[in-house]
């Protein structure tokens, strides 16, 4: 087993346990394959198809043509890395703009769900979500860090 294919598999595990949802939808992507074209499909992996198609007695791969290949262990973990910081990215900017939101028309910060004459109502506080999300993010940049280090979230005013 590769480097790469062990990474995969470790950091799959912890995704399972922590974060299912994005651990299904990351299996799924990936049991997909990527599409690419027949034109940029690697010497061996092109001759191998054509072979396969001629063997089945179908038209050859036309460089328009597009095939879906398997990801590699290194492509494998580079869509993990990708997900993780998108994830981050988004629970960042996603508060970052509802605190503006409230702060630039006057409203309160804290966001309450359900009835507020319930004894125990849920609520978030958007300037400490914010702060978190934002320490997520610069957690998640420095754990997958390779020239990201010069994208620092804003400080939530």
């Amino acid at each position: 087993m590769s480097v790469d294919d062990e990474q995969y598999v470790l950091v799959m595990e912890r995704l399972k346990a922590e974060i299912p949802d994005l651990a299904a939808q990351l299996e799924q992507e990936l049991k997909r394959g990527r599409a690419v074209s027949g034109q940029k499909l690697q010497h061996e992996e092109r001759h191998e198809r054509a072979s396969r198609l001629e063997a089945a007695h179908l038209p050859a791969l036309g460089k328009t043509d597009v095939a879906v290949i398997p990801y590699s262990g290194e492509e494998r973990v580079e869509l993990i890395r990708d997900a993780l910081l998108t994830l981050a990215e988004t629970m960042y900017a996603s508060r970052e703009a509802a605190l503006k939101l409230t702060m630039e028309r006057g409203i309160e910060r804290e966001i309450r769900f359900g009835d507020p004459e319930e004894e125990n109502p849920s609520f978030i506080h958007l300037r400490e979500e914010t702060e978190r999300a934002g320490a997520v993010l610069e957690t998640v940049r420095d754990l997958l860090s390779e020239g990201l280090d010069e994208m620092q979230p804003e400080d939530a005013r």
